[in-house]
C-alpha cells in the first residue's frame, strides 16, 4: 500500500440518527471543491479502481477508514463504502453513492445491533477466488449467484454443508433467501448486472467490484485487499500479506525473464467478420510483455478490445511466432487442426509456425484462481515461451496445442 498524506480529517460529533444507520445506500453527492484535501488517503500498490479514505487516525485511537471505488473509467469516485454508521458520520466529504455495510455476525469479527448477518455475498466466480486467496476456509463468504460456474472445490464444500447459500441467478434469483439472509454486502460487477435496476436492491448494501477492468494482472489480484477491508482490519491485514507475497513473486519472475523481442505473439479471435483482441494496455498485454515477448497489439493503446480487419490480420498473424487464446472446449483433446476446423478463416491467420497456446476454461479456473494468482500465470507464460524445460509449482493453464 502507498500513503498520500494530507491534512488531518476533522472529527465531528455524531447524531443519534446517524448512529442508527446500517445497511443503507444513499444518493450520490458531489463533494465540495477542495474537499478531498481534508483527508488522508491510502493507495493500493498497483490497482487503479479503489482507494481508502482515512476518516480518523489520531495517535492512540483506532484508524477509521472508508473504501472509495471509482467508476468504470477510473476517473471519479462512484461509490464510498463505510463499515458502520460511525464511519459514515465522520465523512465530511462523501463522494458518489454512499453504502453502509450491514452489521455482521461473529463470522466477520465485528457486530452491530446484535444482528446475525452472514458475510459477503458474491455475484462473480472471480470474487470467490479473491476471497479464498486469503480466507482458505471461506468463513467470510455468505454465498453466491451462478455457483455452477465456480470451480473452487472449497466453495462447493462450503455450499454442500449449507455454510454458504446458493442465491440462484438471473432470472431465477432466490430473492427471499438473499434478503432474509442479509449479507453484510452483495459484491457485484457493474456491467450488464440485473441487480442495478432491481426494485429490491436497496434492501442490501451493494458494492461494485471492478477487478476485471484493471490493466495490470497484479491490479486485478489486489482487489483481494478490498474484500479483506470489507470484512475487518484483521482480514485486511491477512489479505495484504498474501497479496504482498504474490506481488513479490511476480516481480521476481518478471525481473529474471530474458527479453525475447523477436518472439511476436498475438491473441484474439474472429467476431462479426473482424478480429477482436485485447488492447495494448490490457492485463493480457501486460502479462505477455512481462513474460519477455512482444505483444503484436502492444502499440494499440487502451484496455478495451481492439478490432482489426481480417485482411490486415492475415499479414499480422502469419508473420507472428504464436497465437494465444482463451476458449471453452468440451470433448476430445483440442488440436491445432481441430481449432482450424472451427472456422476456416483461422487458416488464413494461423502463424507459419502453427504454434497456438490455449487456456481452456473447462480445464483451468481461468476466471477464478488464476485471477488471484498472477504470479502463477506469469510463471506459466514464462515457461511456455522459454527455450529450456521449465517446472511449475502448479498445473499450467496455458498450454501448446498439439497438431
Amino acid at each position: 500500500m502507498q500513503f498520500i498524506l494530507r491534512s488531518p480529517a476533522v472529527v465531528v460529533a455524531l447524531t443519534v440518527v446517524l448512529a442508527l444507520l446500517s445497511g443503507c445506500q444513499f444518493p450520490q453527492d458531489t463533494p465540495e471543491s477542495g474537499c478531498e484535501s481534508s483527508f488522508d488517503y491510502m493507495l493500493p500498490k498497483v490497482a487503479q479502481g479503489f482507494r481508502w479514505k482515512i476518516l480518523a487516525s489520531d495517535s492512540g485511537s483506532e484508524r477509521i477508514s472508508a473504501l472509495e471505488i471509482f467508476d468504470v473509467e477510473f476517473d471519479e469516485i462512484a461509490t464510498t463504502v463505510y463499515r458502520d454508521s460511525v464511519a459514515f458520520g465522520l465523512d465530511l466529504c462523501p463522494a458518489g453513492e454512499q453504502v453502509v455495510l450491514n452489521g455482521a455476525s461473529s463470522r466477520l469479527g465485528w457486530s452491530k445491533n446484535g444482528d446475525e448477518n452472514g458475510g459477503l455475498a458474491t455475484l462473480s466466480t472471480t470474487h470467490v477466488a479473491l476471497l479464498e486467496a486469503w480466507d482458505d476456509s471461506l468463513d467470510h463468504w455468505a454465498g453466491g449467484a451462478f455457483v455452477d460456474y465456480i470451480q473452487s472445490n472449497r466453495a462447493h464444500e462450503v455450499l454442500s454443508r449449507n455454510d454458504a447459500v446458493n442465491y440462484g441467478g438471473n432470472p431465477e434469483w432466490d430473492l427471499e433467501m438473499l434478503i432474509s439472509h442479509q449479507p453484510s454486502a452483495l459484491c457485484i460487477y457493474p456491467f450488464g448486472n440485473p441487480i442495478n435496476e432491481a426494485s429490491w436492491s436497496s434492501a442490501i448494501p451493494i458494492v461494485p467490484i471492478l477487478e476485471y477492468l484493471e490493466p495490470h494482472p497484479l491490479g486485478r489480484a489486489e482487489w483481494m485487499n478490498a474484500f479483506g477491508w470489507l470484512v475487518n482490519d484483521s482480514a485486511w491485514s491477512r489479505s495484504n500479506a498474501v497479496f504482498e507475497e504474490i506481488a513479490t513473486r511476480y516481480d521476481s519472475i518478471r525481473n529474471s525473464n530474458t527479453s525475447r523481442d523477436a518472439f511476436r505473439v498475438f491473441t484474439g479471435s474472429v467476431e462479426h467478420g473482424e478480429w477482436h483482441a485485447p488492447g495494448g494496455d490490457s492485463f493480457i498485454g501486460t502479462l505477455l510483455r512481462d513474460a519477455g515477448v512482444t505483444y503484436v497489439f502492444g502499440d494499440r493503446k487502451g484496455r478495451e478490445n481492439v478490432r482489426i480487419p481480417l485482411e490486415e490480420m492475415i499479414e499480422i498473424g502469419t508473420e507472428a511466432e504464436a497465437w494465444g487464446l482463451v476458449l471453452q472446449h468440451v470433448g476430445d483433446v483440442l488440436t491445432v487442426e481441430g481449432l482450424l476446423q472451427k472456422d476456416d478463416r483461422n487458416r488464413l491467420i494461423l502463424p507459419k509456425s502453427r504454434r497456438v497456446f490455449v487456456a481452456n476454461t473447462t480445464q483451468c479456473d481461468y476466471f477464478g484462481w488464476w485471477v488471484a494468482r498472477p504470479d502463477a500465470m506469469l510463471e506459466n507464460l514464462t515457461c511456455l515461451f522459454g527455450e529450456a524445460p521449465c517446472l511449475m509449482d502448479s498445473e499450467p493453464c496455458f498450454k501448446w496445442l498439439e497438431e
